[in-house]
């Protein structure tokens, strides 16, 4: 029922309690103004109003020495001596909604006493003979240490059935838990055990209906018993000879204060109602108060409350006093936060912190209204709880990068401390860790849980950060700190990875990106061209050790090939050529046998079209050192486009595709450049810069997307000029050399932009040399822009680098000067 029909309801049962009993028919049947569906649910309503509330709070089972006090000996209650079958009546225990239970014991060669069960008199119609049967079934299908067990059942000499179970001498749990004034972690731990005992009755699919702290007893050892199935719905109809009516709403049989809204509507029931009442039972052990309070209101205001209204958090309901009003004239109670504290063996305050976060939001997504957005099972909500006891994040919270940093921080206290540590001075940190980790032989297992946490620490704050600022403009300076601190963590950590193949592979990756951002030519790096190859070295020593010991280690061998791939650019750059060609080959080989094993692998066929346009480079490509096999080069990149068509035209189309085949298109109208072909390497140029534009304009703070639409429009430029459309061979150039200078502008350290905007001013000064479109003063002041570049470029080897000398070798000739070590 909507909001909206809830409170046309209670108006409409606010307005009828107001006329006269017999009147009210009429004065309904005109206010509901033809609607039947909301007259025959006020009338309903009312019809709950007359003094029942006694009988609906009444557990249908109350065993222990808390027994109902009665005034009067009811008609039909059995007495002393009396005998149930082979039972002896001892005494009554109780009275609830459906029957009376009383303790008695087996008159034959046992000596057991239990609790029999019984209709009372004037509640033996079919409907309740019938719930009554329901029961002795429901209970002999539960076979469970915290479930009172189903011993015997039988008829009485005057036809009404009754049942036999185990005598369970016990609190209520919330008596229990603040007598012994058990802590928030112990109070769990014993919901827990009462979440099992309900899991179990769902897995036999038979809800109980009635959860509440009277048919939780807990014994004198501690151990809880669930009671009283009395009312609870069988959802397997084989474990029923006879069908189950839906029950009248005038009928029904619950306790409001821990029924869920679809029960109290009437609606149908399920497992998760149980998991509400138990919501409304971990509120009330966590925060003393139960979540909705309407002492002394008619049903309707009850259901209204309990179907509309959202409760505090127990945290908030904790921490303030609550007025409990009494009928018969018992003075009022109060709840103080104190006293609450007090019976969790706690301060107000500390309790309001141990609720606050984690619990609060357990507590409420059982109580949610919808049934769907509640735990599934009493099993999953257990389950949340002992994720909180462990310290780790829980599902009914927002799992956000922050909640779970702190979850980890708080498990794993001192280890954090000591990774925190760590990350300020690395260098000393891994030191003493390794020493204690070799000296501390008696607490090995504690050294190896920190060293653990300590290496997944330092490699997500070093390289997960990498990766995020990898291509954004002005990263150098900050990658450079980064791969520092991370050349002392993983020399330190390769002595001690062991045997740990796991282990082994992430040094492996880690040497990778070191060596990437000390010297390679195909990203933002520092110039460390000697650097850059140490440290593809110790990944190159350290993967081979795991394909020593695992040869059809499959992720070794393409680590290998990357690794190869990389010693290639970086050995090319250097004047290599000879190491250059080998180590793109041994790359090549192993991608290809790769891709072949994995044929419908599309990040397999994708490394096979890079290590083609890798192999081309180094074998023929002018704008690189190379071999100078032309035709061996342009076929490698035809191989590498072929692989990338195939994978659009399969629907995969993902942005590394794109990039790479305009990397292909580059490539290509290189080649055909050379070949004499400029309107077929026009086109090719032009399907580069289109494909480079676009993911520009969807990443305009990636660092490659933007170098390489630079790139495209200084390959353009060349062939305009080589048709003789020198205008628009200079409008390129001058596209080209803009984005070179506002790469280097954004980052001073970057190497590789640097050389790039070098070669930008020495392309357009070379055109502006010709008086049709320039003046020799305007190339003259490009050269010694240029000139002015090359002698700021950092990095540890950057003036002897092949590149660098034969640009400076460049800027020299066309200055028309004879110096020599300018720039060094």
């Amino acid at each position: 029922m909507s909001s909206e029909h809830w409170r046309k309801a209670e108006e409409l049962v606010h307005g009828a309690l107001g006329v006269a009993p017999g009147e009210r028919a009429v004065w309904l049947a005109r206010a509901c103004e033809g609607d039947d569906s909301m007259r025959d649910y006020v009338e309903r309503l009312l019809a709950c109003e007359s003094p029942s509330r006694d009988f609906l709070e009444t557990p249908a089972l109350s065993l222990g020495d808390e027994g109902l006090a009665r005034d009067t000996e009811p008609p039909d209650a059995l007495a002393g001596g009396q005998r149930v079958g082979p039972y002896l009546i001892v005494r009554e225990l109780g009275r609830g909604g459906m029957g009376a239970v009383y303790l008695a014991r087996r008159d034959d060669e046992f000596r057991q006493y239990v609790a029999v069960k019984i209709v009372r008199r004037g509640m033996d119609s079919e409907d309740i003979l019938r719930r009554f049967r329901n029961e002795r079934q429901i209970l002999a299908s539960l076979e469970h240490p915290n479930i009172a067990r189903l011993l015997d059942g039988g008829t009485t000499q005057d036809g009404l059935p009754y049942l036999v179970m185990e005598y369970v001498e016990g609190t209520p749990v919330t008596q229990y838990c603040d007598r012994h004034r058990l802590s928030t972690g112990e109070r769990l731990d014993l919901f827990r055990t009462i979440c099992a005992a309900v899991q179990h009755a769902h897995q036999n699919l038979i809800v109980h209906r009635d959860l509440k702290p009277s048919n939780i007893l807990i014994t004198a050892e501690g151990t809880p018993k669930l009671l009283d199935f009395g009312i609870a719905k069988i959802l397997n109809s084989t474990l029923s000879s006879l069908p189950m009516e839906r029950t009248r709403t005038e009928l029904r049989v619950l306790t409001p204060a821990y029924a869920s809204p679809e029960q109290v509507r009437g609606e149908k029931m399920t497992t998760v109602s149980d998991v509400y009442s138990l919501g409304v039972l971990l509120y009330e052990l966590l925060a003393g108060h139960r979540p909705y309070r309407a002492d002394g209101a008619p049903p309707h205001e009850m259901a209204r409350v309990i179907c509309q209204q959202e409760p505090a958090r127990p945290s908030v309901a904790a921490a303030r006093p609550e007025v409990l009003t009494h009928d018969g004239g018992e003075p009022d109670t109060t709840i103080a936060p104190e006293s609450v504290a007090r019976d969790r063996h706690t301060q107000p305050d500390r309790l309001r912190r141990q609720l606050e976060g984690d619990l609060d939001n357990i507590v409420l997504m059982a109580l949610r209204k919808e049934p769907q957005r509640r735990y599934g099972s009493a099993e999953q909500l257990s389950a949340d709880i002992q994720r909180h006891l462990d310290g780790l994040p829980v599902s009914a919270r927002k799992d956000t990068f922050s909640y779970r940093s702190a979850k980890f921080i708080k498990r794993h206290r001192r280890s954090v401390i000591a990774a925190l540590l760590i990350l300020l001075a690395l260098t000393a940190g891994l030191a003493a860790t390794a020493w204690e980790a070799r000296v501390a032989r008696a607490q090995r297992a504690r050294a190896d849980r920190r060293f653990n946490d300590v290496r997944k620490l330092a490699h997500s704050n070093l390289f997960e950060l990498h990766d995020a600022i990898a291509n954004l403009p002005g990263s150098t300076p900050a990658r450079e700190l980064l791969v520092k601190r991370a050349l002392e963590y993983f020399d330190s950590l390769a002595q001690e990875s062991g045997d740990d193949p796991s282990l082994q592979r992430e040094i492996v990756s880690a040497y990778l990106k070191v060596g990437n951002v000390l010297g390679n030519p195909n990203s933002a790096n520092l110039g460390d061209s000697s650097g850059a190859l140490q440290s593809y070295g110790k990944a190159l020593s350290v993967d081979q050790r795991i394909l020593a010991a695992n040869p059809a280690d499959g992720e070794a061998h393409r680590l290998s090939a990357v690794i190869y791939e990389k010693m290639s650019d970086v050995q090319a750059v250097t004047g290599d050529m000879r190491g250059a060609v080998d180590s793109s080959s041994r790359s090549l080989s192993i991608f290809r046998e790769i891709a072949t094993s994995h044929p419908t692998e599309s990040p397999a066929q994708i490394s096979l079209a890079i290590s083609h346009i890798k192999w081309g480079d180094v074998l023929g490509n002018p704008d690189f050192p190379n071999g100078g096999e032309r035709q061996a080069a342009t076929e490698s990149y035809r191989a590498s486009l072929g692989i990338l068509e195939r994978l659009s035209q399969t629907g995969t189309d993902e942005p590394k595709i794109r990039h790479l085949r305009g990397v292909v298109y580059e490539r290509l109208g290189t080649m055909l450049v050379t070949q004499g072909q400029i309107a077929e390497a026009s086109d090719a140029y032009q399907k580069s810069l289109a494909i480079r534009e676009g993911l520009a304009s969807e990443n305009p703070t990636d660092v490659d997307a933007v170098r390489d639409v630079a790139i495209a429009h200084e390959k353009i430029g060349n062939v305009l000029e080589a048709k003789g459309d020198l205008m628009g061979a200079l409008e390129s150039r001058r596209k080209s050399l803009s984005i070179f200078q506002r790469l280097v502008e954004a980052d001073q350290q970057n190497v590789q932009a640097r050389q790039s905007l070098v070669l930008s001013y020495l392309h357009l000064g070379d055109l502006l040399i010709n008086a049709k479109v320039g003046s020799r003063v305007e190339a003259q002041q490009n050269y010694r822009m240029a000139q002015e570049v090359l002698q700021h470029i950092g990095g540890a080897d950057a003036a002897a680098s092949v590149k660098s000398q034969e640009l400076l070798e460049s800027v020299r000739q066309r200055l028309g000067t004879e110096e020599r070590g300018a720039g060094k």
